[in-house]
């Protein structure tokens, strides 16, 4: 395979300072921890810490049904919250087109956070709707807010990494930085709750909200732009029409490596979210042991993860971004089909080490793929248009949590799942492992075969998109 040219890069002089971008890159930590905090734990929280579920047997489907609204609400509103904070206003012109809408919705986003384990102090069976009325309120909200920091978080990194090599070194670190949120929030939760007991979460929540105030704050200035920055994302306002967000959206989802790309981001995310929201049953259930070793199985996660990423990233420069994107996600699946068979600890730490080794290899290549694509259609339009194509493909990976709801609700109704009492409950705890091994591994096989199959923003192709960039001024 010719892949020796790929390291194209337009615009070595404006390769940011490491400083700059390990900064930057910590925007990555706060989006990750509050992402695996909110898979991991306010499901759990909610569907049974609560004790809802022995006042009403159909409270899992009551749960799922909730998060279907807020999903579809979810789709409505990110990709309009990118389109209007994604064009030059007077004031974001001086301060940026990225930071002040990070500082908007970070703020507002880990407040909510706290919220989201605090529900009203009610019991009996009239509780059910009171709770449910204000997780949807609170989770609605939340997602608004966590709509905003993430659009511009994470759409930033087209502008701030350009070039092959930049970013490869860009996704590395900001996958660095997501290892790190994983192992953090997981540890601290782990060692903070105990099932049964509803406090401990809102204690979590609340050392959450520490750890996320001081990683906000290292994030700020990382993501201040430079004058570059700033000149190129005027340059297409300043020459042509304003395009409006349905011919934005019509060109996107004709694109056809847009759309693979996220449809395959869409299988990790349902299968990570899968293994995050069963996990605390799992651990509790399937392999009797106690959620510390969830937070033993994250250190090994982040140091085979350390270990292998300087490894994978010299495989992408020599196979290319894209194959190494597949491959890691099958990989990645196949590490979690395991779940399907362990009994213990030790095996679990194994599936720990395998899955840091192979969600890194996927997880550095993310950043770097989606970039490509954003060039592609910045040529197309003539304009940068980072924040609006994060929206949308939120539109579409915001699926995930629907997905993930209704598997789990449904696999847990079908199998009379109960956690409160897991005794003799043969069909329930295969269940539990096949919400943690079978269905991920399959979903993440069937992304990475229509990726690895479909997608051609490679070799020529990519660097006739990066000479066109460049002749733009983009």
């Amino acid at each position: 395979m010719k892949t020796s040219n790929n390291d194209v890069n337009p615009a070595q002089s404006e390769e940011p300072s490491l400083i700059k971008m390990i900064l930057f890159s910590s925007g990555y930590f706060l989006n990750t921890f509050l992402m695996i905090a909110f898979n991991s734990y306010v499901w759990t929280f909610y569907e049974g810490e609560l004790g809802l579920i022995g006042i009403t047997a159909l409270w899992p489907i009551y749960m799922a049904i909730a998060n279907a609204i807020y999903i579809i609400f979810s789709m409505l509103i990110n990709p309009v919250i990118g389109y209007l904070t994604d064009k030059p206003f007077k004031w974001t012109m001086k301060r940026g087109f990225h930071t002040p809408w990070i500082i908007i919705g970070g703020i507002l986003t880990i407040i909510l956070f706290f919220f989201l384990f605090t529900p009203p102090q009610v019991s009996g069976i009239e509780s059910a709707l009171p709770i449910l009325i204000y997780y949807i309120i609170i989770v609605l909200l939340y997602d608004t807010s966590y709509s905003l920091l993430q659009t511009h978080s994470f759409g930033a990194f087209a502008a701030h990494f350009r070039g092959d090599a930049t970013r490869r070194k860009g996704g590395i670190l900001t996958q660095i930085f997501t290892f790190l949120a994983n192992f953090a929030a997981i540890t601290v939760w782990s060692l903070v709750i105990i099932p049964g007991n509803p406090t401990s979460f809102t204690i979590a929540a609340f050392f959450s909200i520490i750890i996320l105030l001081c990683s906000f704050l290292v994030f700020i200035p990382g993501s201040k732009e430079s004058k570059a920055i700033k000149d190129r994302f005027i340059v297409g306002y300043d020459n042509l029409d304003k395009i409006s967000f349905l011919k934005i959206l019509k060109i996107a989802i004709k694109q056809k490596n847009f759309m693979l790309a996220i449809f395959s981001y869409l299988t990790f995310m349902i299968s990570f979210g899968l293994m995050s929201m069963n996990t605390v049953n799992y651990i509790d259930d399937v392999l009797q042991e106690g959620q510390y070793i969830r937070s033993i199985g994250s250190i090994l996660m982040l140091l085979s993860s350390f270990v292998t990423m300087p490894i994978w990233a010299r495989l992408a420069k020599r196979i290319g971004h894209p194959n190494t994107y597949a491959i890691g996600l099958a990989s990645y699946g196949v590490s979690l089909l395991l779940n399907l068979f362990i009994v213990n600890a030790f095996q679990f730490y194994l599936i720990s080490i395998l899955s840091g080794v192979s969600g890194s290899l996927f997880l550095i290549m993310l950043s770097p793929v989606f970039a490509d694509c954003y060039d592609e259609i910045a040529v197309k339009t003539k304009k940068h248009h980072q924040a609006t194509l994060i929206g949308i493909r939120n539109l579409f990976v915001r699926l995930s949590v629907m997905v993930q709801s209704f598997v789990i609700a449904i696999i847990h109704a079908l199998t009379f799942y109960n956690p409160i009492d897991v005794s003799h409950q043969d069909n329930a705890l295969v269940g539990l492992r096949i919400i943690q091994g079978l269905i991920p591994f399959s979903v993440c096989i069937l992304g990475a075969l229509i990726f690895y199959k479909w997608y051609d923003l490679k070799d020529i192709k990519k660097q006739e998109v990066t000479r066109k960039l460049r002749e733009l001024g983009l």
